[in-house]
């Protein structure tokens, strides 16, 4: 047939290269609408509360319970763990003691554990104050590096000038006023204990600490309580007469016991009481 067919349909043009679609972005960061200054820079740790400093910059409260769970604090776990080792490190090291030729060693090797359970309690105090409700921090304490343990080296000085002057007081001249005063540089030693936790020195300083000392006078001293009853317990254990092994071994578990609770339950006090600090 001569002619257009007015139904013939035209041929379809080539289609046009379309451009590949792109998969969505989940991992695209969203907009926080604030100056790059201002966008948080806290790391995950100090965020979940594992860093030994901490790292909120506004008052936290106290944690549900306060303070009667402080006395469940040491079932928390890992607490049961560290109770336990730390009594079966103490109760070896006293029966070691009462072998003649190895109280030296074993005096020695307490020093040791001593000084373990005390950087391990700065770094509970630290967690607490954080506002973790568990006693972690205790793997962190065997790690030591040169500024670490000149760190804490000046806190055992700092602690030494602050206790001395009342025990050479209460053995020297009046024990009276030894008690006051040891009394007085056990609250000031607990307040440096928490500058340490909280890797802010400024708290060692007179006019920072007796802030501290006067506003919660009872933390402070529950929060230095501990030391005292592992020196008692020292004393009383070594000046006793293992007449018996089996009854000197069942002494020492029960004193050590209760010096490992009360380490646990005077760090979480120091570290709720951290909570109203605020770091500069």
């Amino acid at each position: 047939m001569g002619g257009d067919n007015p139904f013939e349909l035209e041929p379809e043009a080539p289609d046009a290269p379309r451009p590949m679609a792109l998969p969505p972005l989940d991992d695209e960061p969203e907009a926080t609408g604030l100056p790059e200054s201002d966008v948080e820079t806290l790391t995950v740790a100090e965020r979940t509360g594992k860093a030994r400093a901490v790292g909120a910059r506004t008052e936290l409260g106290p944690p549900p319970r306060w303070p009667g769970e402080v006395f469940t604090f040491p079932l928390r776990k890992p607490g049961p763990s560290l109770l336990v080792f730390g009594v079966i490190g103490w109760v070896l090291l006293d029966a070691l003691g009462t072998v003649e030729k190895l109280q030296f060693p074993a005096w020695a090797l307490k020093l040791l554990l001593g000084g373990y359970l005390l950087r391990a309690s700065f770094h509970v105090i630290g967690s607490s104050a954080a506002g973790r409700d568990e006693a972690h921090g205790w793997t962190e304490a065997s790690e030591l590096d040169s500024e670490k343990l000149w760190s804490y080296v000046r806190t055992l000085g700092l602690f030494t000038a602050l206790l001395l002057p009342g025990v050479l007081t209460w053995v020297f001249g009046s024990a009276w006023l030894g008690l006051l005063l040891l009394i007085v540089g056990s609250m000031y030693a607990a307040v440096v204990a928490l500058g340490a936790a909280l890797l802010d020195p400024s708290l060692k300083w007179p006019w920072n600490a007796l802030r501290w000392m006067a506003t919660r006078p009872i933390s402070c001293l529950v929060g230095s309580a501990a030391w005292w009853l592992f020196f008692a317990a020292e004393a009383m254990l070594g000046s006793a007469d293992p007449d018996s092994l089996s009854l000197y071994v069942l002494g020492s578990i029960l004193v050590r016991g209760a010096c490992m609770w009360a380490l646990l339950v005077s760090a979480r006090v120091l570290g709720v009481m951290g909570r109203s600090w605020t770091s500069a």
